[in-house]
């Protein structure tokens, strides 16, 4: 096993076990660990040497890395690699990722990253600058994690690993783009592109990170645009998009509890 003291966290959640099979096969001589957000026991399903770990509920993106990111660092992982059930990925791009971390200060570090929009924070996917590495395959080196701790949880699902990069590098940790070949993600795979859930995390989420982390030139220009980004929504049909922002701002966070508008 050449791990290298890097450890692959895969966070699953009703998961094609096909996929699934592909994407542990491909990290045979490393480090796995599945966290199954709806309690499926995917050992009985998907063969290979890895280690399962089951949570009751559904804790989203940032819970269940979360989990597994404690059980690897105690067992003194060095560098941690995030990914989602549906990423494709070869052994050979598993190995020279790894390899490149190896050769890497403490940082967070990707093959995946984006930028954020100067005025208004939100994210722009791909892009010229490294604002963020994307949770499709997402590695933070254990010194980072000792010094800024871990995913803030009340996102539930997008905008966890952009939050995180910002409190990295407010740190002083550097944000690296990693390039890798024979790797590949679908970003809107999980909940569909333009659904319900999909307009709903990201509009209540962008706000959260906003108010959270930005500075105040940006959360002043979006406080003032807010009457003009409820009227885009509604133009769009963006029910959502609505709900996300109406439960920004009554407190609403975590995973979405199926209240109407």
């Amino acid at each position: 096993m050449i791990t290298n003291g890097v450890w692959f966290i895969i966070v699953a959640y009703k998961a094609d076990k096909n996929a699934l099979k592909l994407l542990i096969s491909a990290l045979k001589d490393f480090h796995v660990i599945v966290i199954s957000n709806d309690n499926t026991a995917y050992r009985d399903v998907v063969p290979g040497d890895y280690k399962e770990i089951k949570n009751s509920i559904n804790m989203g993106y940032g819970g269940g890395a979360n989990v597994g990111m404690r059980y690897a660092l105690s067992r003194k992982a060095k560098w941690l690699v995030v990914l989602n059930q549906d990423l494709v990925l070869s052994f050979k791009s598993a190995k020279d990722f790894a390899t490149k971390l190896t050769k890497s200060p403490s940082c967070v570090a990707g093959p995946f990253a984006g930028g954020l929009d100067r005025r208004r924070w939100t994210t722009r996917l791909p892009s010229r600058q490294t604002d963020y590495i994307t949770g499709s395959c997402f590695a933070i080196h254990r010194k980072v994690i000792e010094t800024v701790g871990y995913f803030y949880e009340p996102y539930f699902l997008y905008y966890e690993e952009v939050d995180y990069c910002v409190r990295a590098r407010l740190l002083g940790f550097p944000i690296k783009h990693l390039h890798l070949r024979d790797i590949s993600h679908n970003e809107t795979e999980t909940l569909g592109q333009g659904s319900f859930l999909h307009q709903y995390y990201l509009s209540r989420n962008h706000l959260l990170f906003v108010w959270r982390l930005a500075p105040a030139p940006v959360k002043l220009y979006e406080l003032f645009r807010s009457t003009k980004t409820v009227s885009e929504h509604i133009v769009r049909h963006e029910k959502g998009a609505l709900k996300g922002i109406k439960d920004f701002l009554f407190g609403r966070f975590g995973e979405y509890a199926g209240r109407g508008l």
